[in-house]
């Protein structure tokens, strides 16, 4: 196997020792002087494996790896430590802080290449059976650009490095796939209704996806109504618990349909209505969000606001929305007719065309509100089940 190794250690001679190690058995080397500069590049390059020294000035290998762990962008590349520190004490307090091996220098090279892909594939297992976040997308009636939203969206979770998911949940006619320029007609979600739910897995599941050459994957929704496709909950349930242990981040396009929000309640991380700037959509939205209220779902609940008209129509802003609805609000989306239209005749989500620097802002600012928000509701649960659990 040929992976992407971040290699820190301050000794530059050591680093170029590893990068002739690595390089003869095909591995792409990036190297880090520091351990604010690991830091950066984990993020930017999201490596397969990072091999760290424990010695080295300002931050250490120890406290790297606590900021790494901290840091959802990074908390899941493996960490092996490779250092002249060699005491018990070290190699515990190496594991204790989350390393997946200690290997004391100077390094036997197979030795090494050994651990490398023994940690590479028991993390790679581990990540395959780890649920990833659903966020469900509802649009507060036809027409508001929930879809585009959604869209531009994934493809900004692709271009941060979060390898995201999308999951067309409208059994027929819907046109996530379009958005993509992508031929729903060779596979989509109607062809997993062959399967018995309790014989559903994850590699049937990751048969039906199509990649779009931005890399965003997608699971569409069927063009036609297919007679042969029976949808039943337990289906339905099934394959979006499989897609949450294929990806870290899964979108689902969701039609306004009861029975199968029903469904799929307890498999939602984050339910994100787009509503428009006009009465009737603000009006629809507060009866969808006293539904989920009845669903429990309401506290995962928040709002996207998409301008669909020229601002003298814009009858409802972000704070009426917070207000009537009781949650957050993610964002606003400005009027941009020219430019979205143009991106769906186009097929091609407007953040994939060049010059998109302030559309790039507003969907960056929506994903990190919405990760953040997601953890903040995490962080709610864990200290109601753990106060629960100190009363029995």
């Amino acid at each position: 196997m040929v992976y992407k190794i971040l290699v820190a250690d301050d000794e530059p001679t050591m680093r170029r020792l590893m990068a002739v190690l690595l390089k003869r058995h095909n591995h792409e080397v990036i190297e880090a002087s520091t351990g604010e500069d690991c830091l950066a590049l984990a993020i930017e390059h999201q490596p397969d494996i990072i091999l760290l020294d424990v010695i080295m000035p300002g931050v250490d290998g120890f406290e790297t790896l606590r900021r790494l762990r901290a840091n959802r962008e990074t908390e899941d590349i493996p960490v092996i430590f490779l250092s002249a520190k060699g005491e018990v004490s070290d190699r515990v307090e190496g594991l204790r802080l989350g390393a997946d091996d200690y290997v004391t220098k100077p390094a036997e090279p197979a030795e090494l290449l050994a651990r490398i892909d023994s940690v590479i594939l028991r993390s790679r297992r581990e990540a395959r059976r780890s649920k990833g976040y659903v966020f469900g997308l509802l649009g507060a009636k036809g027409g508001v650009g929930k879809t585009t939203t959604l869209a531009n969206l994934a493809v900004h979770f692709q271009q941060a490095g979060r390898s995201p998911l999308l999951v067309d949940m409208n059994l027929a006619f819907g046109n996530l796939a379009a958005h993509f320029g992508l031929d729903a007609n060779r596979c989509s979600i109607a062809n997993l209704t062959v399967i018995a739910p309790a014989d559903l897995d994850l590699h049937q599941v990751q048969q039906v996806i199509l990649e779009h050459s931005s890399g965003v994957r997608l699971i569409a929704s069927p063009p036609n109504v297919p007679t042969w496709a029976s949808y039943s909950a337990d289906l339905l349930r099934t394959v979006v618990e499989q897609c949450a242990y294929s990806a870290r981040y899964v979108f689902l396009d969701l039609p306004k349909d009861p029975d199968l929000l029903g469904a799929i309640s307890e498999q939602i991380s984050g339910l994100i209505l787009v509503l428009g700037s006009e009465p009737s959509s603000l009006r629809v939205g507060e009866e969808i969000a006293k539904y989920l209220g009845n669903l429990g779902l309401h506290d995962r609940l928040s709002a996207i606001l998409v301008h669909r008209a020229a601002s003298e129509y814009q009858l409802v802003d972000a704070g009426t929305i917070a207000e009537r609805l009781g949650c957050l609000v993610l964002g606003t989306i400005p009027f941009k007719p020219d430019i979205y239209m143009r991106a769906e005749y186009d097929q091609s989500p407007v953040l994939l065309k060049a010059g998109t620097g302030a559309d790039n802002i507003i969907f960056e600012k929506i994903g990190t509100r919405l990760l953040n928000y997601v953890e903040t509701l995490e962080q709610f649960q864990k200290q109601k089940v753990y106060g629960n659990r100190r009363l029995v």
